[in-house]
């Protein structure tokens, strides 16, 4: 194109603004009727010259005040031709201008004035001179007509059509002719409007090549994954996703799709909607360049400037994946008898490690008629499958997977080479990121040792504004806007240039697959694919440094943080990817690129997120209890520990005493049911002393990573008073015994004693008696009823009389026996 003084960023103000008649027309014309007096005036010197100048000039500022003020507030002027994009000289024009009051206050009635630029466009300054960009003078305008314009509503519009014969139109060789327009009330200017439109000449002349990019996203949501229902809604014949891609299908537009769309169909298997499944099937078949954006497009500038090397993917979809949603049919071998089963050995299930498009028929097809009915899937005997791997469900046969596309003007200086070492080596860059040329260049550039395509303005932006087009008027106006671009173009030869839509053109898919067809049937565009851009050589080109919003990056870092330490929580899982994967892919998708357009909502739905993953970590804890009493020398203390979490988790309990008076022998590694509570026995000891101690209570995963926060119980150690008590019961068990031992024994020992005195006694009276010993008789005697009173002394006494009597007994029998022999 021609060359390219005026800033990116000002070129979306200009296309922006670009409604307006010039205001230096209007500003013009008002100079142009009083110059002629204002001149006259100088010239004779009066002293009123400078009053009736200060007038002009405080009329001619009011005038352009109430303009701005009006735009600003949201009036607009919408011209173009009532049929067409394109105005052919040669024929009278029908011109459509419509008024759109976007203000919160009625625009009273007025009076439309239709212009056209007196000379004829040829080039791309011209183009911007007559939109009022840049420092080119504005060109001249011819009046063509007025008519009067009702007062428009709040939020209203009003259309006011012109009939134009074609004696107006100019020079019928013109390449392209500019329309304008002003409102009036009440005698001042309050509105413009600016639109420039290709002739048959300007669209029979050189081809632009020019390649397109278009995002196939959804809107910005809180998961990293899409339900069955929704995708059911949006692959609907008229659904969000089935308009997309009706409107870019075998399109020359390369297309940059979410892989989240891709992943959350698959993931369904057969449970996934008919509709879903064929408009998957349908992606795989058209001719388009297909290239993946980040997962949930999540932006790739905010995860270079968060000094990440390596983007953000998901880690695993096992949280969502059900197996008998993935079955393997079963199918007869060749040679069994017609519904007999051929015996399967280890009927092992397999994966498909592509995982296709479309799911496996259920149903083998048959040779017969057409009329021969089929099976029933549920005729067809199936086996349990294995549910696919995360690189199977994000896998697609992509043109390229190298391409990285960050939300417009928000690439910083560092980024291109971080987004390099990611493995994403070109990237795709809004023109106000990127120092403008003074000619037009190719769309491969090289930017500080980095390859990008950089987004040409002149075309980015109308082709953005008849993309997302409310009105059928302001469709054909931005689209005569854009082709009107592409007649002023350079020669053929040119280099490739690049146009991208916006990430929202999703929702205006009609007026996408519009802009394209005529785009398409344009003599003046020569479309090529993506591949044909990045071959060209690359120009060296400047960044323009556009670091994100601090706040979003820090509260970015304060998610990527928190994600880590729910990683590490996740160990008290047996399987952590059940809780890990759900958590990386709802941070991804709060890192859409759509949240940028609604900053106050993102910071909502991030501090939700945050929010939620704090109770997360908070899920498995240990409950609090009032202080124990510790008596038992060896005790376990009972701990209650909950599982909020909706899977079984396995943790560590340990118990920490202040001091030396309780002794832990261990800890106890429990499983905790999902979202319960459990009691956990941890064995203690009682030290030495007995008194206060705080016993510190703390959970970790089997890996040893710390889960929850610390809980101190207080506790009272009194677990001495066993030992004492025990000894003192020991003594009195010893004490109480022994004396009834000692009781028992010394009364057995008095009744033999008492036994044997009484025998010997009265065997030793018997034998004095016989003798006739009264004495010794009655000493026995005396002695026995000592030994009866108890006395020892008694005992022994007895025991030796009886003896000396049975002696002296004895020998007096001995003496008497020879006197009787």
């Amino acid at each position: 194109m021609a060359a390219d003084s005026t800033p990116a960023r000002a070129r979306g103000d200009r296309l922006t603004h670009r409604r307006g008649v010039v205001l230096g027309v209007a500003a013009a014309s008002v100079i142009a009727v009083i110059a002629a007096p204002l001149g006259a005036l100088a010239l004779s010197g009066g002293a009123s010259s400078a009053g009736i100048g200060d007038a002009a000039s405080a009329q001619a500022r009011a005038q352009a005040e109430a303009v701005a003020s009006a735009e600003a507030e949201g009036v607009r002027l919408h011209l173009a031709p009532a049929t067409s994009t394109t105005i052919d000289p040669r024929s009278p024009l029908t011109v459509q201008v419509e008024l759109d009051n976007a203000t919160a206050e009625q625009l009273a009635a007025g009076t439309l004035r239709l212009t056209r630029a007196e000379e004829p466009i040829d080039d791309a300054d011209e183009l911007d001179a007559w939109f009022g960009v840049g420092d080119g003078t504005p060109p001249s305008a011819v009046e063509l007509g007025t008519a009067e314009s009702r007062a428009t509503s709040a939020g209203g519009s009003t259309t006011v059509t012109f009939t134009v014969p074609s004696s107006a139109l100019g020079d019928p060789t013109a390449p392209v002719i500019g329309l304008g327009a002003e409102l009036v009330v009440d005698g001042t200017v309050v509105a413009t409007g600016a639109d420039a439109f290709a002739t048959p000449t300007g669209t029979a002349g050189a081809k632009t090549t020019v390649a397109f990019a278009y995002p196939l996203t959804i809107p910005e949501q809180t998961t990293g994954m899409i339900d069955a229902a929704t995708l059911e809604e949006w692959t609907a014949p008229l659904g969000l996703l089935s308009r997309q891609l009706d409107a870019v299908a075998d399109r020359p537009v390369a297309i940059g799709i979410d892989p989240r769309i891709i992943a959350s169909i698959r993931a369904l298997g057969s449970a996934a909607p008919e509709s879903a499944t064929a408009w998957l099937a349908r992606l795989g078949t058209v001719t388009n360049e297909i290239f993946p954006l980040a997962y949930a497009d999540a932006d790739v500038a905010l995860q270079a400037q968060l000094g990440l090397t390596t983007m953000l993917a998901p880690t695993s979809f096992s949280d969502v994946l059900d197996p008998s949603s993935f079955t393997t049919p079963i199918e007869p071998e060749p040679g069994t008898d017609e519904g007999e089963q051929a015996p399967i050995d280890e009927p092992t299930p397999t994966a498909d490690a592509t995982v296709p498009a479309t799911l496996p028929a259920t149903t083998t097809p048959t040779d017969g008629p057409a009329d021969t009915p089929t099976p029933t899937p549920t005729e067809t005997p199936a086996v349990p499958g294995e549910v696919p791997s995360t690189e199977a469900l994000l896998e697609w046969p992509y043109t390229r997977t190298d391409l990285a596309w960050p939300a417009d003007d928000t690439v910083a200086t560092g980024d291109l080479g971080r987004l390099d070492a990611a493995g994403l080596t070109t990237t795709i860059l809004a023109p106000g990121n990127v120092a403008p040329t003074d000619s037009a260049v190719s769309a491969t550039a090289s930017i500080d040792g980095s390859t990008a395509l950089v987004a040409d303005a002149r075309i980015t932006a109308p082709l953005r504004e008849a993309s997302a087009a409310g009105s059928d008027t302001a469709w054909r106006s931005a689209t005569g806007q854009l082709l009107a671009e592409f007649a002023v173009a350079p020669a053929a030869g040119g280099p490739a240039l690049l146009a991208t839509f916006d990430r929202d053109a999703g929702e205006h898919s009609v007026r996408v697959a519009a802009t394209l067809g005529q785009l398409t049937n344009d003599a003046s565009v020569q479309p090529t694919g993506l591949a044909g851009a990045i071959g060209a050589p690359p120009v060296a080109r400047t960044l323009v440094d556009e670091p994100e919003d601090p706040q979003r990056t820090t509260t970015a870092q304060r998610m990527l943080d928190l994600e880590a330490e729910v990683g590490q929580f996740s160990t008290v899982l047996d399987d952590p990817r059940l809780l890990t994967g759900p958590v990386r892919r709802d941070l991804l998708a709060l890192f859409d690129v759509a949240w940028l357009a609604d900053p106050a909502a993102w910071d909502a739905a991030a501090a939700q997120w945050l929010a939620d993953r704090r109770a997360t970590l908070a899920g498995v804890s240990v409950v609090p209890s009032s202080s124990v009493n510790i008596f038992a020398r060896e005790s376990p203390l009972p701990i209650t520990v909950l599982n909020a979490l909706p899977y079984p988790v396995t943790v560590v309990v340990s118990a920490d005493p202040s001091n030396g008076r309780l002794v832990v022998e261990d800890s106890v590694t429990e499983t905790i049911p999902a979202e319960s509570r459990s009691t956990v026995q941890v064995p203690i000891a009682a030290g030495v002393g007995r008194g206060e101690v705080t016993i510190a209570i703390s959970l970790a995963s089997p890996t040893g990573v710390a889960i929850g926060r610390t809980v101190y119980i207080s506790g009272n150690v009194q677990a001495d008073w066993e030992g004492l008590g025990a000894v003192i019961l020991a003594t009195a068990v010893v004490l109480f015994f022994g004396f009834g031992i000692w009781r028992n024994i010394r009364r057995r020992r008095k009744q033999r004693a008492a036994e044997a005195s009484s025998a010997i006694a009265e065997s030793g009276v018997a034998k004095s008696a016989e003798a006739g010993g009264a004495a010794d008789a009655a000493e026995i005697a005396d002695a026995a009823a000592a030994v009866e009173a108890g006395d020892d002394a008694g005992e022994r006494e007895t025991a030796r009389a009886g003896v000396d009597t049975a002696e002296r007994a004895d020998e007096t029998q001995d003496d008497e026996d020879p006197k009787r022999d």
